[in-house]
């Protein structure tokens, strides 16, 4: 009888233990599935760094910071950042290639916006005193532009220069002395044409 029990104790041991085993292989089976099988939550993405990302991702940074700048950025401090490096990236190319127009906004839209946290501050490849004496180096270099495009008798396009830099610094004295002159003389002449 002893036998006959020591049999049913290990037949039952091991109809006990082939139990186990597919409740494992369950397991380990529905873990290898696909994807699809197992619906995983996706982090909830807010509507303004959607658009954010996206228009990082179009190199529209100026849009991208106008939308972050002056919001509360907690929790997308890293497309801030990206924002401001796009645009000063952008900034450095078009002051390369002498477009001081296009680089001195970039320039100012950065100083604007360069954040207050040091953190942020770290991240950033430029620092406000550099961006500043390049910005003052755009306004400088349209200024002479300007006045090239004057003395050359393009009254038109020295205005267009010197509204530029206005519009870049207001304060400009020289800018808005020599475009309130040239636009009298460009009145003048076409006054003279009408005749």
């Amino acid at each position: 009888m002893r036998t006959e029990a020591g049999r049913i104790l290990v037949l039952a041991a091991i109809v006990w233990l082939a139990a186990c085993s597919s409740r494992e292989s369950a397991l380990v089976k529905s873990s290898r599935e696909p994807a699809a099988a197992v619906p995983k939550r996706q982090p909830q993405v807010s509507p303004l760094r959607r658009k954010v990302v996206s228009l990082l991702e179009k190199k529209n940074y100026r849009q991208a910071l106008e939308l972050l700048h002056g919001k509360n950025r907690e929790g997308l401090e890293k497309e801030y950042v990206l924002a401001l490096s796009g645009l000063l990236e952008a900034g450095d190319d078009a002051f390369a290639s002498g477009d001081y127009v296009a680089a001195g906004r970039s320039y100012k839209l950065v100083l604007n916006a360069y954040p207050a946290e040091s953190v942020l501050r770290d991240r950033i490849s430029h620092d406000p005193k550099r961006i500043r004496a390049l910005l003052d180096t755009c306004v400088n270099r349209m200024m002479e532009q300007g006045l090239e495009e004057y003395r050359r008798g393009n009254l038109e396009s020295a205005i267009v220069k010197w509204k530029a830099l206005l519009a870049i610094k207001p304060g400009h004295k020289e800018a808005k002395k020599a475009l309130d002159t040239a636009t009298v003389q460009l009145q003048a002449l076409q006054d003279m044409k009408g005749k």
